[in-house]
């Protein structure tokens, strides 16, 4: 796995690293699968991400490392019609 330039904050903050292990115990004891799990954090992070560049897409998208296309198009499969609150 390649590390992160700004370190690895899971083994850098323990309360996050077990927070985490905590979320991941009650998905898998939900039944949620991967896939959806991953969903639902991609929706999340583009949400937080468009919220801290006022909506600009353009910005939200460099700062997803994605292309501006690429995130409206994950917009549109999560349902973000064009507002970054939703």
């Amino acid at each position: 796995m390649e590390r992160l330039p700004f370190g690895d904050p899971f083994l850098e903050d323990r309360d996050l690293n077990e927070h985490l292990r905590k979320v991941v115990d009650k998905l898998v004891s939900m039944g949620i699968s991967l896939q959806e799990s991953q969903d639902e954090v991609e929706k999340l992070f583009i949400q937080k991400i468009l919220a801290n560049c006022h909506g600009n897409r353009s910005r939200a998208a460099r700062r997803l490392g994605m292309h501006r296309n690429t995130l409206n198009q994950r917009m549109e499969k999560y349902g973000m019609n064009g507002n970054h609150g939703s």
